[in-house]
């Protein structure tokens, strides 16, 4: 009791030191928090990376110049050799397999009920033995039987998948895509396995079709078939909850 007695008259005594100082001690901590969120949110790491990437049917090889943030996920994307404007075309790294989404694109899970996210630009698609990873800002899990669309014209695969156009069918290898052109008929397609990419003039008779055991989509209009029902793929992809609430639903 008699301690206690006297922490209280050392408080009453020294209120007038105490108050400031305790002030400037929460100060220094609050800073402290904030001088350490900020590094962390504003570091980036440049690294050179070599890529490729096919505009129709040339492929241009070149150096990316990727910045990556403390937790390695890409958060800035340029390149040293070409004056590149990006879309939803991926850009792919030489020799490994591992493919860059530089564009807002839709992840679209068949095996879900159809369920949509947004995968945010910059996206990272890992493959390590037969197991694809994405990874993203506040994101990186293992995918599923799933394929991305940028909600216009470019479907991107991570499984094997049949392309049915004219009647005629083509196999594509995992880590393919199919680009729908808007202003004519052509469908441009690039099978990762061979390195090739080929543009055919879609006949407006017959559907084009990309399909596996898990989903079949008609893109000549968008849809994907669910147990017998066609299901428009929302082309207004920046309004779909971002990836990283899926963890959350």
């Amino acid at each position: 009791m008699e301690k206690l007695n006297k922490i209280k008259e050392f408080f009453k005594n020294n209120f007038k030191i105490i108050i400031p100082l305790s002030l400037i001690l929460v100060i220094f901590i609050a800073f402290s928090i904030y001088y350490k969120i900020s590094i962390l949110d504003n570091y980036i790491e440049y690294k050179d990376i070599k890529v490729y990437q096919y505009f129709y049917s040339q492929k241009y090889d070149y150096t990316a110049k990727i910045g990556f943030n403390r937790k390695k996920e890409i958060v800035e994307l340029s390149t040293k050799d070409y004056d590149i404007e990006y879309d939803s075309t991926p850009i792919y790294y030489q020799n490994k397999n591992k493919v860059i989404l530089p564009s807002n694109m839709s992840i679209i899970m068949p095996t879900l009920n159809c369920s949509e996210y947004l995968s945010p630009k910059y996206s990272l698609i890992t493959k390590k033995k037969n197991t694809y990873t994405l990874k993203t800002t506040k994101y990186e899990n293992k995918l599923g039987h799933y394929f991305f669309y940028d909600g216009q014209n470019l479907y991107f695969f991570i499984d094997a998948v049949k392309l049915k156009i004219n009647n005629q069918e083509i196999n594509l290898s995992p880590m393919s895509y199919v680009y729908t052109n808007p202003h004519d008929k052509d469908i441009t397609f690039y099978d990762k396995e061979t390195d090739t990419t080929r543009i055919i003039e879609a006949n407006n008779n017959t559907s084009t079709t990309v399909s596996n055991d898990y989903y079949t989509i008609n893109i000549s209009v968008d849809q994907i078939d669910f147990y017998g029902q066609n299901v428009l793929l929302t082309s207004k992809i920046n309004k779909l909850n971002t990836i990283d609430k899926k963890e959350k639903s």
